[in-house]
């Protein structure tokens, strides 16, 4: 079911610019632009940061290794998993879960911008934390330029970094590009009460990302500084939220300097984090409801219903706005969850009413999972059905107006849910790894 089409990316800055006093470039008036700080200086989350920054919730970074002894990492309540779940040879000895080397990069740039303390180098600006308060546990499944062979040699999927995960006591878990797991595995993330959030993908296309493309998983697309789409940013059924993603600020493969980075990593790591803010404050809520206030605040406004974009999804993050909901309010159930029987997994698979699926065979999981496979249209719930039209560019003004801060202009056409380096300043897409486990986002 294709739904009325979100207003294209052009009007979405149209919107920006007015809102910003009509500045001929929108990216040059946002804080925090040039030095790849604006999801955190742009997007409200300084201010949120007075009522909380994720105290007592888990997020479980499944990606490669980190490298703990960073700076920006000193004093986070970090937990790697040791060993990793890579190892040179199938059935050889495990490499550790933690690294100095440049093969952490990527890893060490999703926990900087979960966790980071904003220690900053030779007195430059740090990377601050979406949510430096929570507990982050770091499991490492991918090795940038480095074979990942199972070392148990017992199949080449990352299902026991999920449930190792679960076990470990996780509220949201992170997958920052691709890891190859089975639907079972991510059904019973979901049937733990784990919220698990996904990037789409960096190709223009359709979705690749894994876990992405499964059912009532958090598949989000890359939003710029612009309030337009990043050129990478996927699209289709499956799409849930478009996050802020483009030019973040990173630390370099040598750990000495700062550079930016760009891709959907970013996004889903922003939004794993925002989500993580607003279960903090209300810790009674389920995950179906913490699901509940993304898909109901996106775009910069609160509404009851929703509806879906093939480019956007159910709209922007937007953390200003989510911070005003009661999540405990909201029915408990999953908006991302799709009861087509194709889905996978399917709605009672996830639900529990269903046997799960069989563990996904290598051709189910050893390449691209087509997204048309398991269509996304999860508008609206039973207790709440899909609107037919998006929110309209007066309705996105009215949410900004009299709003003094920056951020809360950024954080208008921004909303929802629980890297690469480059040349410093430079923006670009993670590029894919050479492991056969494992894929940037």
């Amino acid at each position: 079911m294709r739904l009325a089409p979100r207003r294209a990316g052009a009007v979405v800055a149209a919107v920006a610019l007015i809102a910003l006093g009509g500045s001929t470039t929108a990216s040059a008036a946002v804080p925090g632009a040039d030095d790849g700080r604006w999801y955190y200086e742009a997007t409200s989350v300084a201010e949120i940061h007075q009522r909380t920054t994720g105290e007592g919730i888990t997020v479980a970074l499944i990606d490669g290794r980190v490298n703990t002894d960073v700076s920006e990492l000193a004093g986070a309540d970090i937990h790697p998993h040791e060993p990793s779940y890579c190892a040179g040879t199938t059935g050889g000895d495990p490499y550790p879960g933690t690294s100095t080397e440049p093969d952490a990069r990527h890893a060490t740039s999703m926990a900087t911008l979960l966790v980071g303390r904003d220690a900053g180098l030779d007195g430059q600006p740090g990377i601050p934390g979406v949510a430096p308060g929570i507990t982050l546990n770091t499991y490492a499944s991918y090795l940038e330029g480095l074979p990942c062979e199972t070392p148990r040699g017992d199949g080449d999927l990352s299902d026991d970094t999920v449930r190792d995960a679960i076990t470990d006591g996780a509220d949201i878990i992170v997958v920052p590009g691709t890891q190859y797991m089975s639907a079972t595995v991510v059904a019973e993330a979901q049937r733990a009460g784990v919220i698990v959030v996904g990037a789409a993908g960096n190709d223009g296309g359709a979705i690749t990302g894994m876990p992405a493309v499964f059912n009532g998983v958090v598949a989000t697309g890359t939003l710029t500084p612009d309030q337009t789409l990043d050129p990478g940013s996927t699209s289709g059924d499956r799409l849930g939220v478009v996050a802020p993603g483009s030019r973040f600020r990173a630390l370099t493969p040598t750990w000495d300097g700062y550079e930016t980075a760009s891709g959907s990593s970013n996004s889903s790591t922003y939004t794993a984090g925002v989500l993580a803010l607003l279960w903090s404050l209300y810790p009674e809520a389920t995950d179906g409801q913490i699901l509940q206030a993304l898909v109901r605040t996106t775009d910069g406004e609160v509404k009851d219903t929703w509806t879906h974009d093939p480019a956007w999804g159910y709209g922007v993050v937007n953390a200003r706005v989510l911070m005003t909901v009661d999540p405990t309010t909201f029915p408990d159930v999953n908006p991302f969850v799709d009861d087509d029987p194709n889905a996978m997994p399917t709605a009672d698979e996830i639900g529990g009413t269903a046997e799960t699926t069989a563990p996904a065979t290598d051709d189910e999981t050893g390449g691209t999972p087509d997204p048309e496979g398991a269509p996304g249209d999860a508008s609206g719930t039973d207790a709440t059905p899909p609107a037919t039209t998006g929110p309209g560019i007066g309705a996105a003004l009215g949410a900004a107006a009299g709003v003094v801060a920056l951020g809360a202009v950024i954080t208008l056409v921004l909303a929802r849910r629980r890297r690469e380096p480059a040349v410093a300043g430079s923006d670009h897409h993670d590029a894919p790894p050479t492991d056969t486990r494992g894929n940037h986002g």
